[in-house]
């Protein structure tokens, strides 16, 4: 996307994650792992069970220091075989693992791949078919069913093994509109525009009242770019190309038309998305409310730690949608192919292995037995001892599920560019909808409208 649009991607490099910054210190106490139901996961290895190659060494690629934590949980189960976790900056990790298939040696045994770049994988060779080599196909009515669908291909094949998502909804804080007089109780704001009984048209309006009630020094959003387009278009489901069929001014020209509209009406700070204008701002009380997925209460606990207690979460008007999340695969190269299965089995689809990565680090798991565990139906600090985590769950089973597509970040690059225009030059959205997808087809062979 263009620099001004804040996605997944830039919120990874802008917020430094490397080093364990979305670590949430509003997770529950630290507590012994939670076992996930044994039906679910009657194929998952054991620990400690004994290796098929004694003495093996796994190589573990991600961009986030919290990797570590999977580590060293695996080596304290599994003596025999180690995990080595390499902390690989998050454009590496990608790039990287593209040389080393090219260059037919060099890849790790695990890989961390970002839902953005998703799409660059499972169009390609390099990556070994989860289903067919390891029987990755029981573990489908496990997952959130988008995440699967993400991280397989056209032809049937499982690719990236869904491990974490990003469901999103409207963040508000409660001490700001108390301060304004406004509802502040998490079922009060429901009721006046969340869930699918009501439209953006309700958002909008109540975002007026809160210009209103503060004389116009406080806006609901930061800035219509992010949080209306950014929400509105993942909605649909995230992508913009469905086989040959380029999607852009079918999925694109509504939400160009109400993030245009929310910034004509004044109702964002128009305040570019998390610099330092995004933090004096929140501070200032310029805006009071952000559209936005789970991962984010790690970079806010962080960055504004005077925060945590004051924000709550209701669910976006109209539908639920996903911002974000990550898949882990393991390379053809890879010398212990059932060695890294178990280690994706035991981190992905265990209960005990996902919750351990949750309760340190907030990485939200697709893996829905994790979801029995108590944890998730416990107030929760950052959120003012409100129970956030049942709801993102409730969101995340609920969510369009689409195939990733190879060209997905030039689609990105194409859509941004006009966005841009949209916002910052008043061009009209249809027309700016109508010449993205006329740029898609004149840079894509092989694609239709």
């Amino acid at each position: 996307m263009n620099r001004n649009t804040m996605n997944r991607r830039s919120f990874l490099r802008m917020t430094a994650l490397t080093g364990g910054a979305i670590a949430l210190a509003a997770c529950a106490p630290a507590a012994a792992p939670a076992a996930a139901p044994a039906a679910s996961e009657g194929a998952a290895p054991a620990a400690g069970a004994a290796p098929a190659a004694e003495g093996a060494a796994i190589v573990f690629w991600w961009w986030d220091d919290v990797g570590k934590i999977w580590a060293d949980g695996w080596n304290e189960r599994n003596p025999d075989v180690k995990v080595e976790f390499v902390n690989t900056p998050f454009a590496d990790a990608h790039d990287k693992l593209l040389t080393s298939f090219a260059a037919g040696s060099g890849a790790p045994d695990v890989a961390s791949i970002e839902i953005d770049r998703v799409g660059g994988f499972t169009a390609k060779g390099g990556l070994l078919d989860l289903k067919e080599v390891f029987e990755a196909g029981i573990y489908e009515a496990d997952m959130v069913k988008y995440k699967w669908t993400q991280g397989s291909t056209e032809d049937g094949r499982l690719v990236c093994f869904p491990w974490d998502i990003g469901p999103a909804g409207v963040w508000y804080r409660k001490d700001y509109f108390d301060e304004l007089g406004l509802p502040s109780e998490p079922a009060d704001v429901e009721a006046i525009f969340s869930g699918p009984d009501h439209t953006w048209d309700d958002f909008f309006a109540f975002a007026q009242q809160v210009k209103d009630a503060s004389g116009g020094k406080t806006s609901l959003f930061a800035n219509a770019q992010t949080d209306i387009y950014g929400a509105v278009y993942r909605q649909q489901g995230q992508g913009y190309q469905e086989g040959n069929k380029i999607l852009i001014e079918e999925k694109a020209t509504r939400p160009f038309q109400l993030a245009a509209r929310a910034r004509q009406e004044e109702l964002d700070a128009n305040i570019p998305w998390w610099g330092a204008e995004w933090q004096a701002g929140l501070r200032d009380k310029a805006f009071a409310g952000m559209v936005i997925a789970a991962w984010m209460q790690g970079g806010l606990t962080r960055e504004q730690p005077e925060s945590v207690g004051n924000w709550r979460v209701v669910h976006a008007p109209e539908a639920n949608y996903n911002w974000g999340g990550s898949f882990t695969a393991i390379p053809a190269q890879t010398k212990f192919p059932e060695e890294a299965w178990k280690f994706v089995q035991w981190s992905c689809a265990t209960a005990e292995g996902q919750n351990m990565l949750f309760k340190a680090s907030g990485v939200f798991p697709a893996y829905k037995p994790a979801w029995a565990d108590p944890l998730y139906d416990e107030g929760v600090e950052f959120f003012g001892g409100q129970p956030a985590y049942r709801i993102w769950t409730e969101i995340a089973d609920n969510i369009p599920a689409i195939l990733s597509h190879a060209n997905g970040l030039q689609l990105d690059d194409i859509v941004g560019a006009e966005l841009t225009l949209v916002m910052q030059e008043g061009k009209d959205p249809v027309q700016a909808a109508l010449d993205a997808e006329a740029e898609a087809l004149k840079r894509l062979p092989n694609t239709t409208g």
